[in-house]
């Protein structure tokens, strides 16, 4: 299997969302309650982060995707990656190429470099393509995590 990514055009991302529904909803989960599917959907609708879908050029499914912010810093702009899900086991098929496309499409927009949090799991396929782990995000809530 050979995966790939695009950029959702602004046009386009309404079409491209019932699609991805599923995928947001692994993301909603692993932000235990910061961010939910319509926060993911506002996001992109209102163009303060960028769409990607990671799909099958061969027969156009679609297996996960990628939103992405371009922040502004005080001394830096950044290419952050927000939210990333896929069908499970399949970064595998499209890791070179999303990181070759992150670095590309950040370094046009003009940003410094390209950042994001992650689960623990991203290690090999972050490390291969020079992220290094500069912090760890602990976590403590004190009631349940809201829904």
């Amino acid at each position: 299997m050979n995966l790939s990514i695009s950029l959702v055009p602004y046009g386009q991302i309404s079409y491209v969302v019932p699609s991805l529904i599923k995928y947001f909803e692994k993301s909603e989960g692993w932000t235990k309650g910061r961010s939910g599917v319509d926060d993911i959907v506002r996001f992109v609708l209102t163009g303060q982060m960028q769409l990607w879908v990671v799909f099958d050029p061969a027969d156009s499914n679609i297996y996960g995707y990628v939103v992405t912010e371009i922040k502004q810093y005080p001394k830096s702009k950044i290419f952050v990656i927000q939210y990333c899900a896929m069908e499970s086991q399949h970064m595998r098929y499209v890791s070179d190429t999303m990181h070759e496309t992150a670095d590309r499409f950040a370094r046009d927009m003009g940003c410094n470099g390209v950042e994001f949090f992650g689960r623990p799991g991203w290690e090999p396929h972050v490390k291969k393509h020079g992220y290094t782990a500069k912090s760890v995000v602990f976590e403590k809530y004190f009631n349940e995590v809201p829904k």
